[in-house]
């Protein structure tokens, strides 16, 4: 959390004007809700395999009563079919460095599957 406006100041000048972007590996949702915030012509799609972190950002969303965060997804980065089909970005924060090998090439995998020719992956931590 104590990097979010940092994140958020590179995310302006990286993401599209508008559309969907996935957060994989959302956590507790405290960064989506920020972006959400700061972002707010951006529709943004949390998703965490913890039933937990699910819950948390769900809470964290409504707390904060924003209108552009969709019910997070159940998605585990490294399986092989991901919950949604298409995103104009995707973004990873603190994932990569705490998760297993599979869970870095699955996001890679899995965001060529569901981006557009020359979309975003944007990736910290």
């Amino acid at each position: 959390a104590r990097n979010r406006d940092p994140i958020v100041a590179v995310l302006r000048e990286v993401l599209p004007a508008s559309g969907l972007v996935l957060e994989v590996a959302s956590g507790t949702g405290e960064h989506v809700v920020h972006f959400a915030r700061d972002l707010p012509r951006l529709q943004f799609q949390p998703s965490d395999p913890s039933p937990a972190a699910r819950r948390s950002i769900a809470a964290w969303t409504a707390a904060a009563n924003v209108s552009n965060v969709r019910e997070p997804l159940d998605l585990d980065a490294a399986g092989e079919s991901w919950p949604i089909d298409r995103a104009d970005a995707v973004i990873c924060i603190n994932m990569i460095h705490i998760s297993p090998w599979s869970a870095a090439v699955g996001l890679l995998r899995g965001a060529a599957r569901i981006l557009p020719r020359q979309g975003l992956l944007f990736v910290y931590g």
